[in-house]
């Protein structure tokens, strides 16, 4: 799903003078370090079939996440107010007009990329203290968790959203389901215990899902509030494992959801650790 819409496109090529393939006044070098600067990479080494700046612009606000092309586009904006006033170049009317719908649709598009209040203050949360030693003994599948938190780091670091949300949502229904199985009678005879729609009867912990497995954690006090709230991160997007479903909501992964989704796992972890 594009980034951005047609309208926003023309009013980009029009303000930035892309035509010809250029974009502003930067010359090739100082655009490169203009990009780098604001988002943290080099255009030319991420698209460098692209050519001219001005196809690397469009390449750019094509095929990165749209937090990133919201955040380029509107220090690009700034630069161009910028250097307008510093040349005493008088701005029409219409050019005016066209910067504050701009500025307008791209700072709506980054603010829904940023973390709310209460997500920051989740993210900010310290759990380096997590010893896997103390998982209650229902849990005996360790050494494989250690694993995945591992190489769960290494796919935040290579910004792959979409790997980290499957390994955690994998990873967190297999130590919920675990310390079910060892709390099974409780699990079972809790009052948001899932059960068959035709006889009304729980539904045996084989055939729970990762919302069911929350949810009645939940309610037993074993997650705590913070995971609960947080966990539509996990279990939500952890149903784009199938590609249609994806294509049919036409949903993008974000680093934002990963983090979360990887902070909601620690955090449960935590939780559970302290089972008595």
């Amino acid at each position: 799903m594009p980034n951005l819409d047609n309208f926003t496109k023309a009013k980009i090529e029009h303000l930035f003078a892309m035509g010809g393939g250029y974009v502003l006044d930067f010359s090739n070098a100082s655009f490169a370090e203009f990009v780098k600067t604001a988002v943290g990479f080099d255009p030319y080494e991420r698209y460098p079939e692209a050519g001219s700046k001005a196809r690397t612009l469009r390449a750019i606000w094509d095929g990165e996440p749209v937090g990133v092309v919201a955040t380029l586009l509107l220090q690009m904006l700034e630069y161009w107010r910028t250097s307008n006033l510093t040349h005493g170049t008088v701005v029409s009317e219409n050019d005016q007009r066209i910067y504050d719908e701009l500025h307008e649709t791209l700072s709506a598009m980054k603010e829904k990329t940023e973390p709310s209040s209460a997500a920051r203050r989740f993210l900010a949360l310290d759990f380096s203290s997590l010893d896997l030693r103390r998982l209650p003994a229902a849990v005996d599948t360790q050494e494989i968790i250690n694993q995945r938190i591992i190489e769960i780091s290494r796919c935040l670091a290579a910004e792959a959203p979409l790997a980290v949300i499957f390994l955690v949502g994998s990873t967190l229904e297999g130590i919920l389901s675990q310390v079910a199985q060892g709390k099974e009678r409780q699990f079972l005879s809790a009052s948001r215990a899932p059960r068959d729609k035709k006889t009304y009867h729980v539904l045996p912990l084989s055939r729970w899902t990762l919302s069911n497995l929350i949810d009645v954690a939940g309610e037993l006090h074993i997650l705590s509030l913070d995971v609960q709230n947080f966990a539509d991160h996990v279990r939500k997007y952890r149903n784009y494992i199938h590609p249609e479903r994806q294509k049919r909501e036409a949903f993008t992964p974000r680093m934002q959801t990963a983090r979360i989704a990887q902070q909601v796992l620690q955090a449960a972890m935590q939780d559970i650790s302290n089972l008595k």
